[in-house]
């Protein structure tokens, strides 16, 4: 994928993976939009959780060649039986419901031109799980599950494709460890390996599940 004037989106950007990955683009020359719940540095404010405000972001943006699901929330490891059922609505509104919003809104002018590519960013923990951090699996799991299948509904051409970023020392990571978390992959080298991936990234891919620590 050429990513030199590539118009691309990504959601979740005021920090961690999201903010070092819109560095990155615009670094490669991409026109890109970073969003996040508030403005700022160089962000747009958008809650994918809520579909107006998606939808309001998509009269702005217009359509664009890349999207970049990654926006995400976790809770602090607890059983099952100690979490309350509004916590589980509240990460399965950004971590699922979010990304669905994002794809129904971006994913029609993709298909229409028969070129797109969406990156749904899952986790190791949407491909195997771990106690203490159920609804957080259960909404990775939903979008490995929720990639392969629009995958097989889009144009030929376009690519879904999940992406794992491996383990990467964000604030997220430090909630769900509690406990410092310096010692893992920054964020920006694993943007960089994002930006690898991309560079060698077509429409034969759509329907993958791919480790970005790979690349």
């Amino acid at each position: 994928m050429e990513l030199d004037g590539l118009k691309a989106l990504v959601t979740g950007t005021s920090r961690g993976i999201g903010a070092a990955l819109l560095d990155a683009l615009r670094a490669e020359g991409c026109e890109v939009t970073g969003v996040s719940r508030t403005a700022g540095r160089g962000r747009d404010a958008c809650d994918v959780a809520d579909p107006a405000q998606v939808a309001a972001l998509l009269d702005r943006t217009g359509p664009v060649d890349l999207l970049v699901n990654n926006a995400g929330v976790i809770h602090r490891p607890a059983n099952l039986v100690d979490l309350p059922l509004a916590e589980w609505h509240r990460l399965f509104a950004t971590n699922v419901f979010g990304t669905v919003a994002l794809l129904q809104a971006y994913l029609p002018p993709m298909n229409e031109r028969g070129a797109g590519t969406v990156l749904n960013v899952s986790s190791t923990w949407g491909r195997h799980a771990a106690g203490r951090q159920s609804p957080y699996c259960a909404t990775k799991f939903a979008v490995e599950g929720l990639s392969q299948a629009v995958a097989q509904e889009v144009a030929p051409g376009v690519a879904v494709v999940a992406v794992n970023p491996g383990v990467v020392a964000t604030d997220m990571l430090a909630t769900c460890f509690e406990t410092d978390v310096s010692g893992y992959t920054p964020p920006a080298a694993c943007a960089a390996s994002f930006v690898r991936m991309l560079h060698r990234l077509d429409a034969s891919w759509n329907g993958r599940s791919v480790d970005v620590a790979e690349f």
